[in-house]
């Protein structure tokens, strides 16, 4: 009888025993006896799995079922929770100098990133391949695998994915922390400034610019704006970054947003809201806006 697949580990050896049994329980429902012996040596777990008895298949398709379910085990419990570990390794040994706080939204980032919304299984799915893959490889040529060496030495390449992974992710916090300070100033700059005019309405238009009306619905002018205007336009500078400058010039008491139906919150509608909070109101609907009348 051949060697039996005999796999080793200490890290939560539990878990991988509850997997590895649900796993070769579906085996032993297809015919397939599979008996699993537990051995203690110092830390680590050695889970040896063989056939009890001949089944349904012969000796080397038995063999062949116990590799790939194995594999199978072996590749869920490393993308479902060494992934995790692995990717809290990566956080605290190449950015150390983050707080744990700050760690805490990297890895978070990092788990978006890897399982986006809607597309969670099918990621994981994708990344499960890869590593069966590479068990395969490793079962066909070997009885015995410790699982920690597997993964650090046999698995180089997936770590470097989730590097770089983890790297996108500090780049994400990283703008979204520059994002954040930068909406503290110019919040700072709005509310230590006497405002310049009462009301303004900004329409947003589906073509991607704005336009600036006063409380009576006529085109706003005002001599504080001329001038920034001018050298705005001058040195090419985008609509939303103008009209968040002349918001912050103007600091006006109330903020009366109208959004063309199809226009989709933009960047400078966002930072709108943050800055001037509750001086802002959104139009319910009404012509400037193309909804309906109030």
């Amino acid at each position: 009888m051949p060697e039996p697949i005999s796999i080793g580990t200490y890290t939560n050896p539990s878990s991988l025993m509850e997997r590895l049994h649900s796993e070769l329980r579906l085996l032993q429902q297809e015919g397939i006896p599979v008996e699993v012996d537990i051995d203690q040596i110092g830390e680590f777990t050695f889970l040896d799995c063989f056939p009890r008895s001949k089944g349904v298949l012969s000796e080397d398709d038995s063999w062949e079922s116990i590799k790939n379910s194995v594999a199978n085990c072996l590749a869920q419990v490393i993308v479902e929770e060494w992934e995790t570990l692995i990717i809290k390794k990566i956080v605290r040994d190449n950015y150390y100098y983050y707080n744990e706080e700050e760690k805490q939204v990297i890895f978070q980032k990092t788990k978006e990133i890897l399982n986006p919304r809607g597309l969670n299984v099918y990621r994981q799915r994708e990344r499960k391949e890869k590593v069966m893959e590479r068990l395969l490889e490793y079962l066909d040529l070997n009885r015995d695998l410790i699982l920690e060496g597997f993964v650090n030495f046999r698995l180089k390449d997936y770590q470097k994915e989730l590097e770089n992974v983890v790297s996108a992710a500090v780049d994400e916090f990283l703008l979204e922390k520059e994002y954040a300070e930068f909406i503290r100033l110019l919040t700072y700059f709005v509310e230590i400034q006497e405002p310049r005019v009462q009301k303004v309405q900004i329409v947003f238009k589906k073509k991607g610019n704005f336009a600036l009306l006063n409380e009576h619905d006529q085109p706003l002018h005002h001599e504080s704006l001329e001038g920034l205007m001018n050298d705005m336009l001058a040195n090419d500078i985008n609509f939303e970054d103008l009209l968040i400058s002349a918001l912050i010039t103007l600091a006006p008491q109330e903020l009366l947003l109208h959004v063309e139906a199809g226009v989709k919150d933009s960047d400078a509608i966002k930072t709108i809201r943050l800055v001037f909070k509750e001086r802002v109101t959104n139009c319910p609907g009404c012509s400037k806006c193309g909804g309906n009348k109030e």
